[in-house]
């Protein structure tokens, strides 16, 4: 094999690889891509989660005023739970007063 040959089978291996390195090259440029689609999608995610956390922060406020309204309602029951006991009671009582009154009215005295 002479030394032109030898020269000609090496330019030959050189761009064999060349064109091999350009196709890794190519296919690295692809994958960036890829890549860089998936980190949108991931902001894209990211955004979202951040939404559902904001929408969720404003639910548990939500759920704590009404647990503040349900306390307020319960105490204001309890309330009127006593009134309307107070009421019953002094009613009963002016049955029974007004019921003495009739007897010591009718029989003139009290028994």
């Amino acid at each position: 094999m002479t030394d032109s040959e030898k020269l000609d089978l090496l330019i030959s291996e050189m761009q064999g690889m060349k064109s091999e390195i350009q196709g890794m090259k190519s296919d690295m440029q692809g994958m960036k891509s890829e890549i860089q689609g998936m980190k949108s999608d991931m902001q894209g995610m990211k955004s979202e989660i951040q939404g559902m956390k904001s929408d969720m922060q404003g639910m548990k406020e939500k759920i704590d005023k009404l647990a503040l309204g349900q306390l307020e309602i319960e105490k204001e029951i309890y309330i009127l739970n006593r009134r309307l006991t107070d009421t019953y009671n002094a009613a009963l009582d002016a049955l029974g007063t007004s019921a003495e009154n009739r007897r010591w009215i009718e029989h003139g005295t009290l028994i």
